[in-house]
């Protein structure tokens, strides 16, 4: 090759690598620059013309506006998405690239990620939720083996299919066993009023019949780890790299709601909050909280049991078929932004960790 032409080529790579230089840390500042707006994604869980994302933590900072107060100095808009149509609406949203912090149940999010969602589990807003089976009224059903070729509306895709399956389980049968009818929650409660189903099965919200004359004859309550539901934030990929500061203040807030909720002397105005926050009587979350260790409900740790907790979801979900491809579930947990809080907070000692098989160990 012509000496001048290799030596105007390595010129041009030389200058090209120096324009490279010069303009990766634009780039890099381009892609760091902090989100003017945080989008939320939540199932609906309100009423009233309320909306809210039920009895968690996110619930907290939702009506204490502490994400709205933590970002308005910076010009950062907190945007709050809720979803009548639950997990399986809010995973719509997710691929369309619409949220970027989203709070789900167990299965919906591991169902989600499965499907190839891109999603990183930030923090925990609440463990062991119950689930409870609502009645028609007048019906006699009175066991789980009582339902068996009854009409029973279960909101598929969602936290409740996993534990009402195990349910069914206990006495031999299968959703094949019953009229299973996907339906969403509102539509579930006036069904079920209406005697146009059996049955429901779902949240402690189903209390909230029993003045209709809808009775709660079962429910997951001290039934161990495989009918308990867990409840978290997850974050895109994409937000947890490009914006992960903003990610640190979601979840420092997150954290200082799991520490007031956790208390127990704030047991009662923590059931105020959700039914003022959601439009519900307070009932339901009366039933559901009571006896529970509020500490250990409202736990931020990603610890070992809760990682088994979420395990066990998906390899139930493989074998029921609920999912069909695997994936690493520890390497999916993000737990250095609820380290980073509870540094910040000074809540290192605050909650005790759990086991895999979700007994607390240590001190708080």
């Amino acid at each position: 090759m012509n000496p001048v032409a290799v030596s105007l080529r390595r010129r041009q790579f030389v200058a090209g690598l120096a324009g490279a230089s010069l303009l990766a840390p634009a780039l890099l500042r381009a892609q760091t620059a902090p989100a003017k707006r945080i989008r939320i994604g939540s199932p609906d869980l309100g009423t009233a013309g309320k909306s809210s994302p039920g009895a968690s933590t996110l619930a907290v900072v939702q009506a204490h506006q502490w994400l709205e107060e933590a970002f308005a100095k910076d010009g950062i808009e907190v945007q709050w998405n809720f979803f009548r149509g639950a997990g399986p609406a809010v995973a719509e949203a997710l691929a369309a690239k619409q949220l970027d912090i989203v709070y789900l149940g167990d299965l919906a999010s591991v169902i989600h990620k499965a499907r190839g969602l891109p999603t990183r589990y930030i923090v925990p807003t609440g463990r062991g939720s119950n689930s409870y089976l609502a009645t028609a009224p007048g019906s006699p059903i009175r066991s789980v083996a009582d339902l068996k070729g009854k009409r029973v509306s279960v909101l598929k895709g969602t936290a409740y299919q996993r534990p009402f399956d195990n349910l069914l389980a206990t006495a031999g049968l299968t959703e094949k066993d019953v009229k299973l009818i996907n339906m969403d929650w509102p539509s579930s409660k006036a069904a079920v009023v209406a005697g146009q189903i059996d049955a429901t099965f779902g949240g402690s919200d189903l209390f909230v019949l029993r003045d209709k004359g809808v009775q709660i004859p079962l429910s997951t309550r001290g039934r161990g780890p495989a009918f308990a539901i867990n409840a978290g934030a997850l974050a895109t990929e994409d937000f947890v790299v490009n914006q992960a500061p903003l990610v640190q203040r979601v979840v420092t807030q997150l954290v200082r709601a799991s520490h007031w909720a956790s208390q127990e002397g704030n047991r009662e105005a923590l059931v105020a909050l959700f039914a003022s926050n959601s439009g519900n009587p307070e009932t339901p979350f009366r039933e559901e909280l009571a006896g529970d260790n509020l500490s250990q409900r409202y736990s931020p740790l990603i610890d070992d049991g809760l990682i088994a907790g979420y395990q066990g979801v998906h390899d139930e979900g493989l074998k029921l078929g609920l999912i069909r491809q695997g994936y690493d579930v520890k390497s999916w947990f993000e737990p250095r932004f609820v380290q980073q809080a509870l540094r910040e907070l000074k809540l290192e000692k605050a909650w005790k960790e759990t086991d895999a098989a979700g007994k607390a160990q240590g001190h708080a």
